[in-house]
């Protein structure tokens, strides 16, 4: 029997899930480090946001009772 041969690099499993590499093996970049900081403080705006629209629907409830 003909020893196995293996699959060429285009069939293979990537090592992690989708081909990117593993949370703690990327390398925090100033770049990285930038988009992160700014996806904080868009999630800073969409926390008050939702908290304003929260207060405003318990008011608009609170006023037609």
């Amino acid at each position: 029997m003909p020893a196995a041969r293996p699959l060429p690099s285009s069939r293979r499993r990537p090592q992690s899930s989708y081909g990117r590499p593993r949370y703690r093996e990327m390398q925090p970049t100033p770049q990285w480090r930038r988009e992160l900081d700014a996806d904080f403080a868009a999630m800073g705006k969409v926390w008050q946001m939702i908290r304003g629209g929260a207060t405003r629907m318990l008011g608009e409830i609170g006023r037609q009772y």
